[in-house]
């Protein structure tokens, strides 16, 4: 039986040489097929950003799922537009977690951050598809 070659043979110099502070390591990714729970709510910022939460549904394998999502800046301004319940939206992201005080304990929680979406499906009666 043949032996495979020894692949270290083939790297001309260490693999090890870079410093470990300019490498990154894992993935921090998210990604949600829905549909719009509610009809989002903008609201702003004290420094004038535009935020929306918005509740998204799935269902797999017919199981419903409820994801809570936090849409910034341009993204929460044009979801606040044209979003409404029911509307299928594909929304993709990063995780990012706090510490928040409930009630004299420490809790920590998730937050989904849209990075980028997508409105699918026929704009909402009356009204242009940005």
């Amino acid at each position: 039986m043949a032996r495979k070659p020894d692949l270290a043979a083939d790297v001309d110099g260490d693999v090890t040489d870079t410093p470990a502070k300019s490498r990154s390591y894992g993935i921090n990714h998210f990604r949600i097929l829905g549909r719009m729970t509610a009809d989002p709510e903008q609201r702003f910022t004290q420094s004038g950003k535009a935020v929306v939460n918005l509740g998204i549904a799935t269902n797999v394998n017919g199981f419903a799922e409820f994801h809570d999502v936090v849409a910034w800046e341009k993204a929460a301004e044009i979801i606040g537009q044209y979003g409404r319940k029911g509307r299928e939206i594909h929304v993709e992201g990063r995780i990012t977690s706090r510490i928040r005080d409930v009630e004299g304990h420490r809790v920590k929680q998730l937050d989904l951050v849209v990075e980028s979406f997508q409105l699918l499906g026929p704009a909402p009666t009356g009204e242009a598809e940005a």
